[in-house]
């Protein structure tokens, strides 16, 4: 499972689902890079999306 974040002056940031307080969570790497790519073509440089893996509750 994959999240897709970024650094914001420290911080990390994480993308969020629509109408929602709850991280956007990608099953696949593939579906996350997609959407990165697109969110970087309207970000500036030094706050770049990225994708992150996180464990599930099974893989703990």
């Amino acid at each position: 499972m994959y999240v897709i974040s970024r650094k914001v002056r420290g911080t990390e940031e994480t993308l969020k689902d629509s109408n929602s307080n709850s991280n956007k969570i990608f099953h696949n790497f593939s579906s996350a890079e997609i959407l990165v790519k697109k969110l970087n073509l309207h970000t500036h440089s030094d706050k770049k999306w990225c994708v992150k893996k996180i464990k599930n509750k099974i893989e703990q």
